[in-house]
């Protein structure tokens, strides 16, 4: 693939991916957290709970899955919630509006950043979207600003941010 054609395309993906994060169903951060797991270790005076075994976080359409999910938060807000996936990827899915659907998430680690909406996908990374797909090592992304930053494994010679973006009807 020729420079002009990759930059066109990574553009293109870039624009696609962020644009679809503004649209997140705004009644998601009304309603109330659901955590389901094998056990808790809640620390209220710190503001640090974590959560072990199959554990499934919900919040309207939204949804978080790992095996470990620890919970950072102040003055009984939640400030950021960190899954990891040590059997499987970590996941994370969140409902668009009607003419988006469904984006969904998986990394190793998942760092979710309430406060300024803020995903990080960290090891092996995939964003997706209606058959569009997004890999890398990492992939940040931004809903406020509506940017996605993604990076291949600088250690690992070959590995390369990968996108397929389907053709549209």
């Amino acid at each position: 693939m020729n420079h002009a054609k990759f930059t066109l395309t990574f553009i293109a993906a870039m624009t696609l991916f962020s644009a679809t994060s503004a649209l997140a169903l705004p009644s998601d951060r009304e309603k109330p957290i659901h955590i389901s797991s094998d056990s808790a270790d809640i620390d209220d005076k710190n503001g640090i709970s974590i959560y072990r075994g199959n554990v499934i976080m919900t919040q309207g359409t939204t949804r978080l899955t790992g095996d470990i999910v620890t919970i950072y938060s102040q003055d009984r807000q939640i400030q950021k919630v960190v899954s990891e996936g040590k059997k499987k990827k970590a996941y994370f899915e969140e409902e668009q509006d009607s003419e988006k659907g469904l984006l969904k998430a998986w990394g190793k680690t998942i760092k979710y950043y309430l406060d300024n909406e803020k995903v990080e996908l960290i090891k092996q990374a995939r964003l997706e979207q209606k058959g569009d797909t997004f890999t890398g090592d990492m992939i940040e992304y931004d809903k406020q600003a509506q940017v996605v930053k993604a990076k291949a494994d600088g250690a690992n010679e070959g590995k390369r941010v990968e996108m397929v973006i389907q053709p549209r009807q």
